[in-house]
């Protein structure tokens, strides 16, 4: 049994290697022929490649009803590739998939768990901006997916201002204490932008000094 199970996978291997040089050649009908049996039989990157074809028009009409159909068939096996697709298809909202930022993100999220670069880095972008469809979100995603997104540190003064910009003449947004956790996205000079993890009223990303933060490490040497 385990013999036959490796050989039909080297089989649906070479015919969509075969479909993948067809569509670089431009024979659309050709590789439509070949991957969509083996969409059909369950093949998840086959699935990926026809979403494409539906989606771009490739021998096929244009149906992004049809693009997103096939595009779950492949997320749904755990294609990482599909739910970037599916993301970026709701956040457009062109053709007849309507607009749904809600959705996307559930998509980019699936689609950073499975290790997508561009969906990470779509999600953090989201998030250093505050967009307003991420923001009710952000501490959920952070707790599910923390090591995607930065690196923790602890306020180490008594006390600390969380800023709406990197500079001492933004907005104060919050005022942090010593030992307060935060995860640190993006840094810029001496101004680090993070989410505090401990304070989900913090609903935003905010600008904080970092000289005045220590990493789990550097906590452990002082308390030693």
């Amino acid at each position: 049994m385990a013999g036959l199970l490796l050989l039909s996978s080297d089989v649906f291997a070479n015919e969509l290697d075969e479909a993948v040089e067809a569509m670089r050649a431009g024979d659309f009908a050709v590789a439509y022929c070949i991957m969509r049996p083996l969409a059909e039989a369950g093949d998840a990157e086959a699935q990926y490649n026809i979403g494409w074809m539906y989606l771009n028009g490739y021998g096929l009409r244009i149906n992004d009803n049809l693009a997103l159909q096939w595009w779950e068939k492949a997320s749904a096996q755990g294609s990482s590739d599909a739910s970037l697709s599916i993301g970026m298809l709701y956040s457009l909202g062109e053709g007849n998939v309507a607009k749904d930022l809600n959705k996307a993100i559930d998509y980019y999220l699936l689609a950073a768990g499975g290790g997508q670069e561009d969906a990470i880095t779509i999600l953090q972008s989201m998030m250093l901006r505050n967009d307003p469809d991420i923001r009710g979100r952000i501490h959920s995603i952070i707790r599910q997916h923390r090591s995607l997104f930065g690196d923790e540190y602890q306020v180490k003064a008594e006390k600390l201002n969380a800023r709406s910009k990197p500079s001492t003449e933004s907005a104060i947004v919050a005022g942090l204490v010593k030992g307060q956790a935060v995860l640190e996205m993006y840094r810029e000079g001496q101004w680090s932008q993070v989410v505090v993890l401990d304070d989900e009223k913090i609903d935003r990303t905010v600008w904080v000094y970092n000289p005045l933060l220590e990493s789990n490490t550097e906590t452990a040497e002082r308390l030693n």
